[in-house]
């Protein structure tokens, strides 16, 4: 069977990518903080708590293979948000935004790669429109992500000779609990937003899902190094 490992998979657009790799056969393991939703994926799932910011050797990865050996795909989901103009991001948001969307994410590659390399594998990560475009107040987190995708094209270059791929994904507005509750304060915003997405509508989480599985398959044997907008084409500047 084969072996999953996701960041971030006990909750939101994680839970849904949790499921669809469960739904394909895959053993699953999530790694975060809390168990948070992760109880509802059932058999199959394994849980590991771990603040994956502050191991900067991605052990917690290494505990993983050590169990289960080679890991097909490694899926880095785990991510924070930060909405502040730059003039009022201070250092420590700055520190937080970094650690968790760029530098646990860059060792867990490593790791990966280091582990992988008489096996192959496939790792995805997970950007997001900040990683395409400028997004207003959000200067720490447009910074994180597009350092992701400039992580996943020297990563799919560096160990191709060991026959890892290294891709990511730029999910848009995605309709989740969270997404809902904060325009439901702003239907305006909300309208707004979908007159610029050419589909006129919000994407559902498991689009994402989809997506990131098509590139951790073998179905994307020779796709390597690409980032994957899953955005009704919002990006494109309709």
């Amino acid at each position: 069977m084969p072996i999953a490992v996701i960041t971030g998979g006990n909750k939101g657009l994680g839970l849904s990518q949790s499921r669809r790799f469960l739904d394909a056969g895959y053993d699953v393991h999530v790694v975060a903080r809390s168990r948070a939703e992760f109880d509802t994926l059932g058999q199959g799932a394994h849980f590991h708590e771990c603040d994956i910011a502050a191991d900067r050797a991605a052990d917690w990865l290494g505990a993983i293979h050590e169990v289960t050996g080679p890991i097909a795909a490694l899926v880095n989901n785990a991510g924070v948000h930060f909405k502040k103009p730059i003039w009022d991001v201070p250092p420590e948001a700055l520190d937080r935004v970094l650690d968790i969307n760029v530098r646990a994410m860059f060792a867990a590659c490593g790791r990966y790669v280091t582990l992988h390399r008489d096996t192959g594998g496939a790792i995805v990560n997970v950007s997001s429109m900040g990683g395409i475009m400028a997004l207003p107040s959000a200067a720490a987190y447009v910074t994180a992500k597009t350092a992701v995708v400039g992580l996943t094209r020297s990563v799919a270059v560096d160990a191709a000779q060991f026959g890892i791929r290294c891709n990511a994904v730029s999910p848009g507005f995605i309709d989740t609990d969270m997404t809902r509750a904060v325009l439901e304060k702003d239907p305006a915003r909300r309208d707004k937003i979908e007159g610029r997405i050419p589909t006129h509508s919000f994407g559902q989480p498991e689009d994402v899902a989809d997506a990131i599985f098509y590139l951790a398959s073998d179905r994307a044997a020779y796709v390597n190094g690409v980032n994957l907008p899953v955005d009704g084409g919002y990006a494109i500047g309709f």
